[in-house]
C-alpha cells in the first residue's frame, strides 16, 4: 500500500460521518465505542492491513455521496465466494477452515444460498471440571438478501403473528454424523447449548427428558430460525455467539460445526403440489396386486390355526379414516418404505410434521420421509365410492371389496341394554349417567377382536352385564 494510498483512505475516512465510521468497525468486529478521532484512527490502522475492510470503505463513500452501489456478497452466492467473505470477521484467534460438509435438505425450508460456510467450533482448554466451546462470528447480508427477507413477511393466523417466508437458519452437526451414504450431515446440536444473536438469546427446541442427574441438556437436532433477530441492513453485520459444555468429561467431544443459511418456507399446500404430480400417484391395479399376494402369503402361511386362517386370510380390513387425525382421509397415501397397504391422510401428516418433524409412519411408526411419500389411487376411488357412514372396507382375495357401516348392536346387545338401563333406574341413578356408562361399557367391548370374544371367560361385575357383539 503506498503512502498515495494512505491519504486517499484518509481523505474518505475524514469525509465520513461518525455513524459510518461506527458501522465500518461493527463490520470488522471492533469496538465502535468512543470520540470521533479515536475512531478514525482506529479504522485507519484497520484498512492499511486489510483489503476487505478497504473495500467497505469504498462501499460507505460511494453510498454516501452517491457515486453507485457496491455489493458486499453476490446473491446468490457460492461456497468458495462466501468463505472469503465471512471469514474475516471471525475472531482474531480463530482461523478458517475449508469443511466440506452438506446439510440433509429441509422439507419446509428450501435451501437458496450459503450466508456463512460451516466453521468449527472447536473445544477450549478445561478451565473447570466443565469442557465449554464459545465461538463468536459476524455474517453480513447483501442488500438484495436483506431486501428479500424483509419484504417477505406474512400474518400466521394460526400463531397469530407476523413471520418471514424467507428465513435465515442456523444449523450445527458434528463431522463425520452423515447419512445417505455418506453425502448429507444430519442436523445435531451441541449440549447445553446457548445462542445470542446481536446479543439477543434465541430460543432453541426443547430439551429431551432425561432421569439422570447433573446430566448434559441434549436437544433434538433441528435449525435454528434466528430471522427475528438478525439486521436486514446490508451495512450492518449481525453478531452471533455460541457456547455449549458438556459433564461428561469421561467420553472425548465431537467436533461440532455451524453455518448459516437462507431458506425459502414452504407451505403444506406447496408440498403438497409436488406429491400430487402423475408421476407420485400409485395406480390402483399396484394396490390391488398387493393386496392379493398378501391375502395369499398368509393363506400359505404356516403355523396358524384353520380357524385363525379362514378368518385371517380370505379377507383384509382396509379403514377409510387416518389412524393420525382419526378422519376420514382426503388424500391417501403412504410412503414407500412401508411394508403395508393401509394409508394414512397426507395433509394431516404434513401439518403434523411442520409443528414437529419425527417422519414417523402413523401405521407402522417406521420412517416416512417426504420424498419418499406417495398417493394410492386405490383409496382415492374408494373413497369417492363410498357414503360418509363407511368407516371401512373388507378387500377379498378374489378382488371383490365390500362397505363395512358403523357397528351396530346385535339383538342380545340392545335387550341387555335395556335391562341394564331399567335396573339402573330403579337404583336412582340418572339417565346421563347410564347412558355416559352403557357407552363406556360398549367401547370397552368393541376393542375385543372376534377371535377372542368366545374366550372371554373373566368374572365381571355382578350388576354389568356382558355386551357381546354380531359377526357382522
Amino acid at each position: 500500500m503506498t503512502n498515495l494510498s494512505d491519504e486517499h483512505y484518509l481523505l474518505q475516512l475524514k469525509s465520513l460521518p461518525i455513524n459510518d465510521l461506527q458501522l465500518l468497525l461493527t463490520f470488522s468486529g471492533q469496538s465502535r465505542t468512543g470520540k470521533r478521532h479515536e475512531l478514525l484512527e482506529r479504522c485507519y490502522v484497520l484498512i492499511k492491513s486489510s483489503k476487505l475492510i478497504r473495500d467497505k470503505l469504498d462501499e460507505l463513500y460511494n453510498k454516501r455521496f452517491g457515486q453507485g452501489d457496491l455489493p458486499t456478497i453476490p446473491y446468490p452466492q457460492d461456497l468458495k465466494n462466501t468463505a472469503k467473505a465471512t471469514h474475516h470477521h471471525l475472531h482474531i484467534h480463530q482461523q478458517p477452515a475449508n469443511i466440506d460438509i452438506h446439510f440433509l435438505p429441509l422439507t419446509f425450508n428450501e435451501e437458496l444460498c450459503v450466508i456463512s460456510p460451516p466453521y468449527p467450533v472447536p473445544p477450549v482448554k478445561h478451565t473447570t471440571n466443565e469442557s465449554q466451546n464459545l465461538l463468536n462470528f459476524y455474517f453480513l447480508l447483501s442488500a438484495q438478501q436483506a431486501s428479500d427477507v424483509a419484504t417477505s413477511t406474512y400474518f400466521n393466523s394460526d400463531q397469530s403473528k407476523l413471520e418471514f417466508r424467507k428465513q435465515i437458519l442456523l444449523r450445527f452437526t458434528t463431522i463425520g454424523d452423515v447419512t445417505n451414504n455418506g453425502k448429507y450431515a444430519l442436523d445435531k446440536l451441541p449440549p447445553n447449548l446457548y445462542v445470542f444473536v446481536n446479543n439477543k438469546v434465541v430460543p432453541l427446541p426443547q430439551p429431551k427428558p432425561t432421569a439422570k442427574p447433573n446430566a448434559d441438556v441434549v436437544r433434538p437436532g433441528r435449525p435454528i430460525d434466528i430471522t427475528e433477530y438478525c439486521r436486514l441492513c446490508p451495512l450492518i453485520s449481525n453478531l452471533v455467539e455460541i457456547s455449549w459444555f458438556t459433564q461428561d468429561s469421561a467420553s472425548p467431544l465431537p467436533p461440532y460445526v455451524a453455518a448459516v443459511y437462507l431458506t425459502e418456507r414452504k407451505t403444506v399446500q406447496q408440498l403438497l403440489a409436488r406429491i400430487s404430480r402423475p408421476v407420485a400417484i400409485r395406480p390402483s391395479i399396484e394396490t390391488q396386486r398387493t393386496i392379493v399376494q398378501t391375502l395369499s402369503v398368509q393363506q400359505t402361511s404356516h403355523g396358524i390355526d384353520d380357524d385363525d386362517l379362514e378368518v385371517a386370510s380370505t379377507t383384509l380390513r382396509l379403514p377409510l379414516e387416518c389412524p393420525a387425525t382419526r378422519i376420514r382421509m382426503r388424500l391417501p397415501g403412504r410412503a414407500t418404505t412401508c411394508k403395508h397397504v393401509h394409508c394414512f391422510d397426507l395433509e394431516g401428516y404434513l401439518r403434523m410434521n411442520e409443528k414437529k418433524p419425527t417422519w414417523l409412519c402413523p401405521v407402522c411408526n417406521k420412517s416416512a420421509l417426504y420424498t419418499d411419500l406417495f398417493i394410492d389411487q386405490f383409496f382415492i376411488d374408494i373413497i369417492s365410492k363410498c357414503p360418509l357412514n363407511v368407516k371401512a372396507i373388507e378387500y377379498e382375495i378374489n378382488g371383490q371389496w365390500k362397505p363395512i357401516e358403523e357397528e351396530k348392536l346385535s339383538r342380545k346387545a340392545q335387550r341387555e341394554k335395556e335391562i341394564y338401563k331399567s335396573e339402573n333406574i330403579n337404583n336412582g341413578k340418572s339417565s346421563i349417567d347410564m347412558d355416559q356408562s352403557i357407552d363406556n361399557d360398549l367401547d370397552d367391548e368393541q376393542i375385543c377382536t372376534k377371535s377372542t370374544e368366545q374366550e372371554v371367560s373373566a368374572p365381571i361385575q355382578n350388576n354389568i352385564p356382558i355386551i357381546e357383539l354380531d359377526d357382522d
